[in-house]
């Protein structure tokens, strides 16, 4: 059940005590009900953990369960209107109050219209009612001898504080290494790499959670295969795929996975799509594609059969991976293939898997772990070799202690040895790992598995859908969390520490997470009771929900195809199911016939608390019947026909958090008495929408997210100095800026109080495009730097990014006399400086900074010694400057020509130690890397790359890196001094004369111009020398009698392996799309752009995609 009955009475209890004495006051006899309510379930609580985990097997106590959870619901309802009820009648007391001595006595009948004695009957009768089947529920209990507990079931510690682990969920493709996946993989690649020009299928079948991902991700890896092959195409198909979707991404893809890949017109037709895949597929030499997670045989021969054979007649030798749990469906799919079983995996495997799971603060030393290795030998073999099973129980042993009492808990669970056949193709792991969650923790698992299946929603969207529902218990004594918010952040941490989510590699901070499928299968299960999960298409959707005889509390309805499918009247769902209290609706879906023969929609989904749309029609619901939803708090509407918000949105009194995101139809105006919904936490537009707040925004004073909030000049709409008000503000974004200078704006600007915003984590501002036609002079250029101080964000503000700032010189904030303060900021992204000759700096003074991203400052030709450098009076360095940056990339300083920094022997710190990622980008001026940079004491620097770098001649003594790329530097010469380097790739560098890396173990070339393999690889010593050139130079290399071959390979006779492919590696269309961007100079101004993350953007190298080999662990 997505609610767990011992976590939801907790929750029921705690809305009374908090009820205070006035409010039950106000609601004159209701009070006494409302606290006989509060007895009844406190009588009950004791008794719910054994009711919960005995329902799974027991009919009738499942009955029995979903009875008092009705129950329980309808007091949430009840309750929640008394709140509703007590807060109008307090602001009408408060009015009157106002009113006396000011009025006459005509006005005194209003006393009575204060009480409002219908409600309060009402009301009463409602709670009498329920606290009589709660007597009868109780009645009823004593058949089923529940076992009391001492005390109800609280989170661990483990669980409510955040973990500072923050990269052990990357394990999973290295963790799932031994013997026989190298095996297997050495098995499948022979495969592959056949001779046989016919295109061929292999198929890799294996239950869920045994690894078959794991596998194929493995291969399409390997370097073998980058050679191999000219273009490489994963595409996760699921049990609901859009084909157009899947089509575009395998277009892109094929066509080197930029970005800007430009798709046939933007079609969505399906034949023009495929004729262009077919075009892309047969471009750049033979390919692979791999579809993983195959349900059904439609998605080949309905969708990808004919492109991918017609492209394969052209480029003989292409292969297609299929990963499936069906080892029938390669067969009739009628084309040659090879079929692989995933096996169980070994115990010895297993067991450092196992191992991989737990933390050196779970174990205390290896030793330790190893003498517990005849218990963990006992679980593994319970897992039955599944690498899911062992993860899962890896996250559960990690919340005990390295002790054989505890461990032998797990092993000897009864649940091992327990007939549930609901389990049986699942795994009794997961049943375990579930059962040891606490109660609030579990409810927010199983919620998570009703978020569509490929869809990315940033972590603070699914904390808000906890907390629409009422999942998250307020904070106790825990002073690092002071909000519900923290607790969910907590949760979502140790989701993931139990392995029950997996964080995206791609995403920052863990913010993005994925949950597997049978991990999501366990979940829909334990939840089917309350919560439906519906994946169709067409009309089958209306004849899901039509034919449901349950009346669940949470819906989830996925669209399983591209063209729009036909979603029920929103008049049919509430009439189905009108208990609903979330509704997932994602696709493309039009609304279908109205069934009722009145014109005007009838809505009625009373206990809705989280409403999210993507995709589908909902513009006249929004109109007519969004304001109806008294008790909803979440609202999401992405990429919706919707044109405005109802003017009458102030009757949402519980509503929270706001999403509007890319909705093109949307008109931008905010409805005026939005300024009333004093409990909005989160406002968040997102897309193209130009916007407009109105003015009273800032008596919310409870907002925390405000992404963004656009500068106004106008006064009928919100100003600038609105913000100040908003003192509890965690994430901000600022838009047009520049339309603070016409009218005098500086003053605003600092009655916004960023400084005294002792929340503020997350702070953007936004200048948008300066056009050449508008005034740039000296005047107004110093009033935009007057703006920006006036901006000083307070000390604890954690991640800044400055988008298109107009001024001369940075913030004030950011030098040398106001860096001291920001102690707290680890991320820092100023893009888009046209008129900034020169960096703060400040900027090496920030203790905490981790990441630092300069892109785009055209009037910066010199970097001298005060970047990188703080010194002391003595001229003696006596603190580290930049102590804590780990990376540091420049892209697009068009006229930068010089970078001082040279740092002297007798210093008694470095600048930068924690260094570890470098990079330089489309800076063509700059003529030479600064000589402090290649301090021997800097050992922390492990990747450099150079993309764009045409005046630099040399790249030398950097004692620790290991990972070098250069792109497109035509002056390279020289590359030696690298002592440590393992892996490097040389693209278009066609100077180069001298490379001396005596450690190399890897390296790509690539260079499509050159007829004869470069002199500069004679001496080279690296266990493999991969070359990418054109046809002739390849032929030239691979035919054994070309006369020209042995001079070639003498060249290269160092390298244990040296293969050739006449393309370009993948990565190389990333790398000139990152150029590109550089070139144009372009900055986007938008935020909010993904679904749910106004602000956290990564600044790492995963924003580069397709890296090469040498540089793809980085």
């Amino acid at each position: 059940m997505a609610a767990v009955l011992n976590a939801l009475a907790p929750s029921v209890i705690k809305m009374i005590k908090d009820m205070s004495e006035e409010e039950l006051t106000m609601l004159l006899g209701v009070s006494v009900e409302i606290k006989k309510l509060g007895n009844n379930v406190e009588n009950l609580e004791a008794y719910l953990a054994d009711a919960e985990r005995r329902r799974i097997n027991e009919a009738r106590v499942q009955r029995w369960v979903s009875k008092l959870k009705g129950a329980l619901y309808e007091a949430t309802d009840i309750l929640e209107l008394c709140q509703l009820d007590a807060e109008e009648r307090r602001n009408k007391r408060r009015w009157w109050t106002s009113m006396e001595g000011k009025a006459s006595d005509c006005l005194r009948p209003l006393l009575f219209f204060l009480r409002k004695p219908g409600f309060a009957h009402t009301t009463g009768g409602r709670i009498k009612e329920l606290n009589e089947r709660l007597d009868g529920i109780r009645d009823e209990m004593t058949e089923f001898r529940f076992e009391p507990s001492s005390l109800p079931e609280q989170t661990r510690p483990s669980d409510a504080t955040p973990h500072s682990r923050t990269t052990t969920s990357l394990i999973d493709e290295s963790a799932i290494i031994g013997d026989k996946i190298e095996r297997d993989t050495n098995a499948l690649m022979q495969v592959l790499l056949s001779n046989e020009p016919a295109i061929m299928v292999v198929s890799v079948v294996g239950m869920g959670g045994i690894g078959k991902t794991t596998l194929a991700k493995k291969i399409f890896n390997d370097p073998s295969i980058n050679m191999a092959f000219g273009s490489k195409i994963w595409l996760s198909v699921t049990e609901s795929y859009d084909e157009e979707k899947l089509l575009s991404s395998a277009i892109t893809q094929a066509a080197g996975g930029g970005n800007n890949v430009p798709l046939p017109g933007g079609s969505r037709d399906k034949q023009v799509l495929s004729q262009a895949l077919v075009g892309a597929l047969s471009s750049r030499g033979k390919f692979l594609v791999v579809l993983d997670d195959v349900w059904s045989d439609r998605v080949w021969s309905c969708v990808l059969r004919d492109p991918i054979v017609e492209a394969a007649r052209q480029q003989p030798g292409s292969r297609v991976i299929i990963t499936t749990r069906d080892n029938k469906l390669v067969k009739n799919m009628g084309i040659a293939h090879h079929q692989h079983h995933v096996q169980p995996m070994d115990e010895e495997d297993a067991w450092s898997l196992l191992k991989k799971q737990l933390l050196p603060q779970d174990v205390g030393s290896e030793e330790g772990l190893d003498s517990l290795k005849h218990i963990g030998m006992g679980i593994i073999r319970n897992c039955g070799g599944l690498p899911l099973a062992i993860k899962a129980i890896g996250g559960l042993l990690r919340t005990k202690r390295a002790t054989e009492h505890e461990w032998n808990g797990v092993l000897l669970d009864p649940a091992w040895s327990t007939n549930k056949p609901h389990l049986q193709d699942l795994n009794i792991a997961l049943q375990l790992s579930y059962d040891d969650l606490p109660p609030a923790l579990k409810q927010c698992f199983l919620y998570y598995s009703l978020i569509p299946k490929g869809l990315e929603i940033h972590r603070d969207a699914i904390i808000d859908m906890w907390m629409s529902e009422g999942f998250l218990p307020v904070p106790g004594d825990d002073a690092s969390m002071k909000e519900e918010y923290d607790v969910g952040v907590s949760y979502y941490t140790s989701l993931i520490s139990r392995n029950l989510i997996e964080p995206l590699k791609t995403s920052a901070n863990q913010v993005l997470s994925i949950m597997h499928d049978v991990i999501r299968s366990f979940a829909q299960f334990m939840a089917k009771e309350e919560a439906l999960v519906i994946r169709a298409s067409g009309q089958e959707i209306s004849t899901h929900l039509m034919s449901s005889p349950t009346k669940f509390r949470r819906l989830s309805i996925e669209s399983a195809e591209s063209e729009s499918a036909v979603l029920p009247d929103w008049s049919s769902i509430s009439e189905n199911q009108e208990l609903l209290r979330s509704l997932i609706i994602c696709g493309k879906m039009k609304s279908g016939p109205s069934t009722s023969t009145d014109s005007s929609l009838k809505i009625s989904l009373p206990s809705l608390r989280m409403l999210f749309v993507i995709g589908a029609e909902s513009d006249r619901f929004v109109k007519e019947s969004l304001a109806k939803l008294k008790h909803l708090r979440f609202l999401c509407l992405g990429d919706t026909n919707i044109s405005r918000l109802p003017e009458d949105i102030h009757k949402m009194r519980f509503l929270e958090s706001i999403r509007i995101l890319h909705c093109a139809s949307f008109s931008g105006e905010l409805p005026s008495s939005i300024i009333k919904l004093e409990r909005l936490r989160c406002l968040v537009i997102g897309g193209d929408t130009n916007f407009i707040v109105p003015k009273g925004l800032g008596g919310l004073t409870n907002l925390r997210v405000l992404a963004p909030f656009p500068v106004q000049t106008d006064g009928e709409w919100c100003s600038l100095e609105e913000l100040g008000s908003l003192s509890r503000l965690s994430e901000l974004v600022i838009h047009g800026l520049e339309a603070v200078l016409p009218c005098g704006g500086s003053s605003a600007a600092a009655k916004a109080k960023l400084h005294d915003k002792q929340q503020l984590q997350q702070l953007q501002l936004v200048w948008n495009n300066p056009r050449e036609e508008e005034d740039n002079s000296d005047a107004v250029l110093q009033r935009v730097e007057e703006v920006i101080d006036q901006l000083r964000p307070s000390r604890h503000l954690e991640r800044v990014n400055i988008k298109n700032y107009l001024g001369r010189r940075g913030p004030g904030w950011l030098t040398a006399a106001g860096a001291a303060d920001l102690n707290s900021l680890i991320g820092l992204q100023m893009k888009g400086l046209p008129f900034c000759t020169q960096l703060p700096d400040g900027l090496c003074q920030l203790p905490s900074l981790e990441f630092l991203t300069i892109d785009f400052a055209p009037s910066i030709s010199r970097v001298g010694p005060e970047f990188a450098q703080r010194r002391q009076q003595n001229l003696m360095m006596m603190a580290s400057s930049f102590p804590r940056l780990q990376y540091l990339r420049f892209m697009g300083l068009a006229n930068w020509e010089e970078w001082v920094w040279d740092e002297a022997k007798d210093d008694i710190a470095i600048a930068m130690p924690s260094l570890q990622i470098l990079g330089i980008v489309d800076c063509s001026k700059l003529e030479r890397l600064p000589a402090g940079l290649a301090s021997s004491k800097r050992i922390a620097l492990r990747v450099l790359y150079l993309i764009g770098a045409a005046s630099i001649t040399a790249v030398e003594n950097f004692p620790s890196v290991e990972t070098l790329f250069v792109f497109d530097c035509p002056s390279l010469k020289i590359i030696r001094g690298f002592p440590r380097l393992q892996g490097a790739a040389v693209c278009n560098c066609p100077a180069l004369e001298v490379l001396r890396v005596p450690e190399l173990d890897s390296m790509e070339l690539y260079d499509l111009a050159m007829l004869t393999l470069p002199e500069y690889l004679r001496g080279l010593a690296a266990r493999k020398l991969e070359v990418f050139c054109n046809q002739r130079l390849h032929d030239l290399i691979s035919r054994a009698d070309d006369p020209s071959r042995p001079t070639e390979m003498e060249k290269v006779k160092g390298c244990r392996e040296v293969t050739t492919a006449p393309r370009a590696p993948a990565y190389v269309a990333a790398f000139q799309e990152l150029l590109q961007q550089a070139f144009q100079c372009k900055v986007d101004s938008s935020t909010a752009n993904t679904v749910f993350a106004p602000l956290h953007q990564a600044v790492s190298l995963d924003s580069i995609q397709g890296l090469p080999t040498a540089m793809r662990d980085y």
